[in-house]
């Protein structure tokens, strides 16, 4: 009799054990979406003359409000994109950078995202350098 009130107790341990698995801890909370967000981009001159500066800004922002204190890339083209500086957003969700480059160069601002807010990237601007 002990036997099989042993062996019966190891198998609902065991069905325990297997139903805890498959349930995952009991803790776990639903993953929710990240929100969507937009970030914009505009050079204030398109042609500057070599050694003058030109400003990079953009705007990030999730629907219709604009995001503070977010770290916002400028990456700048080299073959491929590779990040050249970083800011903070503003309170309204603007951003901007001064750039001197010394030839034509193409840039592009990035968001990485975050636990609430979904990455994102600005289109294009090229800003033409003429001698």
């Amino acid at each position: 009799m002990r036997k099989s009130l042993t062996r019966t107790l190891w198998g609902v341990v065991a069905a325990a054990a297997v139903l805890l698995a498959l349930a995952g801890p009991a803790n776990a909370a639903a993953a929710h979406p990240r929100v969507h967000t937009t970030l914009s981009i505009v050079a204030s001159r398109n042609v500057i003359k070599a050694g003058q500066r030109d400003m990079i800004s953009g705007r990030l922002a999730a629907g219709r409000y604009g995001l503070a204190h977010k770290f916002v890339y400028l990456d700048r083209w080299f073959g491929h994109w590779v990040p050249v500086r970083v800011g903070l957003t503003g309170p309204h969700g603007g951003i901007s950078f001064v750039v001197w480059p010394h030839v034509t160069a193409r840039y592009m601002l990035v968001y990485r995202g975050n636990q609430n807010f979904a990455p994102t990237h600005s289109g294009v601007v090229t800003v033409r350098v003429v001698h």
